[in-house]
Order: structure tokens, then sequence, then C-alpha cells
């Protein structure tokens, strides 16, 4: 998902919650850092259609599922580095070997 989208699922968000979308309440609330830039230009569209917007955003939820955490990641990278570790001994071994 890119940036614009994820702005735009933050919005649709806030204005659940009963708030108005703004470039603080989306830095507060986004989980991944967003440049200002992004931010301004969303809100921009935002405000002059609103709900043509508010319908292409996808649910937060949604999009939060489809980015791994951080203890996710961490874990792949150490089942990847014990398997990488695993064939440098067993490379290591069979050159011993010969």
């Amino acid at each position: 998902m890119n940036n614009a989208d994820y702005i735009l699922s933050l919005c649709k968000e806030l204005l659940a919650a009963g708030k108005a979308p703004s470039v603080a309440l989306i830095k507060s609330r986004a989980q991944k850092p967003l440049p200002l830039a992004d931010i301004l230009s969303v809100l921009q569209k935002w405000k002059q259609a609103p709900e043509a917007l508010a319908a292409k955003a996808k649910p937060v939820a949604e999009t939060e599922q489809q980015v791994p955490s951080l203890s996710q990641r961490v874990d792949k990278l150490e089942k990847q580095m014990s398997e990488l570790i695993a064939l440098v001994t067993q490379i290591h071994q069979q050159l011993g070997k010969s």
C-alpha cells in the first residue's frame, strides 16, 4: 500500500471517530513515518472531495495486516540466519573432508 492510500485510510478512521483529519492527527495515528508532503497533498485532496476519497480508502485494520510487525520481521530474519549458518557449517565440513 502506498503512502497516499494509507493516509486516506487514516483520514477515514479519524472521520469515523468524529475528528477532522489534520497533519498532527495523521502523524500521531500513523504506524510508520510519513513524508509531510504526502500528508499535505492527500489532505488538500481530502478537503476538496472527502466523500469521493473516503469511498476509495481501505480500512486501516486491513492495511496494518499487510504490513508485518517488527517482531514478525525479526523472527523471519532469525530463521533465515539460522538456515544460512547451517549451510555455511555444512559447506565448511564438506571442504574440510576433501
